[in-house]
């Protein structure tokens, strides 16, 4: 396999360049990157995914290739695969594979813009570039209408959480969505205010306390809950009660979201988009399904 260097901004990628030929088997280390592969009709080309792969339903017969910071190399050596693709944080694994002679593409993922970028460098590579750009275009377009249709109205003062442990049965310490490209993007066009913009890190941890003295508007609580006791969004939602001192717990305004779509920086960050902006303002007239 011959490999060629391609500077795009600031960001090195090694690609395959057999012959002018795309890749046909191609290793996804990313959930993220699944999504696009399958949204841009390459799904047939992987050969492997991570363990955290589980959308589409078709993932799940595919062999899997080890976890975000754990990738199995001897099973993607086997696999024989023409490009590995990862994440933009993935420095040392790529350079391992660079070393096993394996070409990788890296992408970003760490804003609503880097989502369209990602889309588009796997759709130049993949040789679906037309279908990228159309993608990229429905995704504009559906933004688009949920910004409209919450413009000018009020803007709640919103607490993302992103990671917290609900074992114990009460609220403990929670990671928050703070100055991060992605998700304080989301709030702002779901027609929000992130209560912890101004923190000085992407996602900082606050005791609940802390969530007590910001005093948000709406909570919107993400819960993976894989591996969890099977709690109910009724039983998650009234672990917030314990800080009945809080806006939105007085307000009846903690909104529980347990599938995976909201921490995949992917194709279908507009459903969530969607979903947030219906929570934040229930009155605006945001439609189930977009062209």
């Amino acid at each position: 396999m011959r490999i060629f260097w391609v500077l795009t901004g600031c960001l090195q990628i090694v690609l395959p360049a057999h012959g002018g030929l795309v890749p046909e088997r191609i290793v996804s280390l990313s959930p993220n990157v699944t999504e696009i592969v399958f949204a841009l009709g390459a799904g047939d080309r992987l050969v492997a995914v991570s363990r955290y792969c589980d959308y589409p339903r078709e993932v799940s017969r595919l062999p899997r290739a080890g976890g975000f910071v754990d990738p199995d190399y001897e099973a993607i050596v086997t696999l024989q695969p023409d490009l590995v693709i990862m994440l933009d944080s993935h420095d040392a694994v790529a350079i391992e594979l660079k070393k096993l002679g394996i070409a990788t593409l890296k992408v970003p993922h760490r804003s609503v813009a880097d989502v369209h970028r990602a889309i588009r460098m796997i759709g130049d590579v993949c040789g679906a570039s037309a279908r990228a750009d159309s993608l990229i275009s429905r995704l504009k377009h559906r933004t688009r209408i949920v910004s409209r249709a919450v413009s000018g109205l009020p803007r709640p003062r919103v607490l993302l959480s992103i990671g917290r442990s609900t074992s114990s049965g009460q609220i403990g310490a929670v990671y928050v969505a703070g100055r991060d490209g992605f998700f304080d993007r989301l709030i702002e066009l779901a027609g929000g205010r992130n209560v912890c913009r101004e923190a000085r890190v992407a996602f900082p941890r606050v005791s609940p306390e802390g969530v007590m003295r910001l005093n948000p508007d709406v909570i919107v609580d993400l819960v993976n809950i894989q591996g969890e006791k099977n709690l109910s969004e009724n039983e998650l939602s009234g672990q917030w009660q314990a800080l009945d001192g809080v806006s939105a717990v007085q307000n009846g305004r903690v909104h529980i979201l347990t599938d995976t779509r909201p921490l995949r920086p992917g194709p279908r960050y507009v459903e969530f988009l969607c979903q947030l902006a219906k929570r934040l303002h229930p009155q605006a007239d945001i439609p189930v399904s977009m062209p």
